[in-house]
């Protein structure tokens, strides 16, 4: 679950599904993570390595993968849903009075470590 947090960073994320059938079938999922990952995917320990050894987690499938994940999940969590769920369920503020939804491509996730140091 913790993609969908760290999808916000707009970050490169790899997955490590080497229980991906007993997962789905003991737990129950809401998607196909295996058709809408966030990222690449590894499903054994010699995928993972390949991976990130090669570079793939950061490649343009990976990029694409992820902004098409983002555009799926993470279209209201701009930082404000929260106060915008208060203010309209508990406060009862008309929808109109409660700020809008930076859309995704006017968001600046926090910088990477890379920027930082640039």
């Amino acid at each position: 679950s913790i993609m969908f947090d760290y999808a916000n960073l707009d970050r490169p994320i790899v997955v490590h599904a080497d229980d991906w059938e007993t997962y789905r079938t003991t737990r129950g999922v809401y998607f196909d993570l295996m058709a809408e990952a966030p990222g690449r995917v590894a499903r054994t320990q010699e995928e993972l390595t390949e991976i990130l050894t090669s570079g793939a987690w950061r490649d343009e499938t990976a990029t694409k993968a992820r902004t098409a994940f983002r555009r799926r999940f993470c279209e209201f969590d701009d930082g404000r849903a929260a106060e915008r769920v208060v203010r309209r369920v508990f406060l009862g503020e008309p929808e109109e009075a409660l700020p809008p939804v930076l859309p995704l491509e006017e968001r600046s996730p926090a910088p990477t470590p890379e920027e930082l140091q640039g």
